[in-house]
């Protein structure tokens, strides 16, 4: 039977569980002045004051109700569906407070996960960004609408059946991969999911 879950992480290594981290040498992927995605996202800021706690960065995780049209939460993803936690450091690790994790399934039945990354400073994010948005040997650069302050879009993996498409976007502290299965017929539906998140977590920065 296939997996329901779906796991999130840096651009060398965003995969289904089924599939096996990718190794490779790293080559340019996204960088801090947002290419690969473009200029930064339209009446959106880039707040310098991190979360202070999980609590908040959980209240800033997309769920059913903020989602777009035929998006629905995945009670059975991996690591509890939609939840914020203290930082593990799994992962680029430095600096980094809190993390979080969200898993849908969008308008045309693909998965689709979130890994969020909340960091002590807009400088540990921003180094953060630049090592999330490495790229493994069988991954490519796409592109596409600009999300938060700066962003990169990524193809990870090779096989139909596998592949990814992956956003990866800073807002401020925070550090965000949006991972969905590149079968999906709902990339509009990405876009607006992942801008939708940028614009939340945004707000709660700036309230944080």
């Amino acid at each position: 039977m296939r997996s329901r879950r779906i796991w999130v992480g840096a651009a060398s290594a965003v995969l289904l569980l089924t599939v096996s981290a990718c190794g490779g040498g790293d080559s340019g992927g996204g960088t801090e002045d947002g290419k690969g995605g473009g200029s930064a996202q339209a009446g959106l800021t880039d707040p310098a004051d991190p979360f202070k706690d999980a609590k908040t960065l959980d209240g800033a995780l997309l769920r059913a109700a903020d989602l777009p049209k035929g998006w629905k939460e995945d009670a059975q993803g991996d690591n509890g569906g939609i939840k914020a936690q203290a930082a593990s450091c799994d992962g680029p690790c430095d600096g980094l407070s809190y993390e979080g994790v969200g898993n849908y399934t969008d308008a045309s039945g693909a998965l689709v996960g979130t890994s969020v990354k909340a960091y002590g400073s807009k400088s540990a994010a921003e180094a953060g960004y630049k090592a999330e948005t490495k790229l493994a040997s069988d991954a490519t650069a796409e592109k596409g609408p600009a999300v938060g302050n700066t962003s990169a879009y990524v193809k990870s993996g090779e096989d139909a059946d596998s592949a990814l498409r992956v956003i990866h976007f800073r807002v401020g502290s925070v550090v965000v991969a949006v991972s969905q299965e590149y079968r999906s017929k709902d990339a509009d539906g990405l876009s607006k999911f992942a801008s939708d998140q940028a614009t939340r977590i945004e707000r709660a920065l700036k309230g944080a």
